[in-house]
Order: C-alpha cells, then sequence, then structure tokens
C-alpha cells in the first residue's frame, strides 16, 4: 500500500470517528430537549447547527479524499469548497429564522461550531494517545 492510500485510509477512519462523536452529540442535544422542556429551542437549535456542522464536515472530508486523487493520479483538482460550506451554513441559519419561535437562532449558529470542537477534541485526544503510546 503506498502512502497516498494509507492517508486515504487513515482520513476515512478519522471521519468515522468524527461521525461516532457526532451521534453521541445528537443523542445528548435530543435527550435534553425531551427531558429539560425549558430549553427545548436551544437542544433543537444546536441539533440543527450541529446537523449543519456535520454536513460540513462531510463536504471538508469529501474534498481531502478528492484532493488524495488529484495527487495520485495527477489531474486538475475540481474545487467545491468554501462557497457549498458558507451555504449549508447560511441554510440552518435560515431554517433557524423560518423557525424562531420554536428554535433559538444563537443555538444554531453555535451548533455550527460543533465540528471544530469535535475536532479539536478528536486531536487532543489523539496527542494524549499518542505520548502514552497507544495510538
Amino acid at each position: 500500500m503506498n502512502t497516498i492510500q494509507a492517508d486515504r485510509k487513515a482520513q476515512k477512519e478519522l471521519m468515522k470517528r468524527y461521525t461516532k462523536w457526532f451521534t453521541v452529540w445528537f443523542a445528548i442535544l435530543l435527550i435534553g430537549a425531551f427531558i429539560i422542556p425549558v430549553y427545548k429551542a436551544v437542544f433543537l437549535g444546536l441539533f440543527i447547527g450541529g446537523v449543519g456542522s456535520l454536513i460540513i464536515l462531510h463536504m471538508q472530508n469529501r474534498s481531502v479524499i478528492r484532493m488524495y486523487d488529484v495527487i495520485e493520479h495527477g489531474r486538475r483538482p475540481k474545487s467545491h469548497g468554501t462557497v457549498s460550506r458558507m451555504a449549508v451554513g447560511a441554510l440552518a441559519v435560515i431554517v433557524g429564522l423560518f423557525y424562531e419561535d420554536r428554535v433559538s437562532v444563537i443555538a444554531v449558529v453555535t451548533g455550527l461550531i460543533a465540528g471544530h470542537i469535535i475536532q479539536f477534541g478528536e486531536f487532543t485526544l489523539a496527542q494524549l494517545s499518542r505520548k502514552r503510546g497507544e495510538y
């Protein structure tokens, strides 16, 4: 297996771990929305923003995998990056604004940051595990 294929495989494994973290995050938010009905709008806003963040993360992953293909095969890269990711974020905020009586818009925007928080947490855990020799 060459280096590019190993990197592509590592990227796919990393995305699986991110998706598992998001699954736990979504479960916590949905349980919180049903247990604490006073903050239901906040939990639902975080959920909508989190879904947008997960979509953005998958788009970034697809872009990285596509770049591995470009390096491996020497083709010209296609760019579907920034505008598409910004559109997903804007769509999440528009949904929050449309259902403003049921969803907190501030929570939607905060939920869009969930992907970055999960990436940082996974990176930190990987660094700690690497120091202990487990990673």
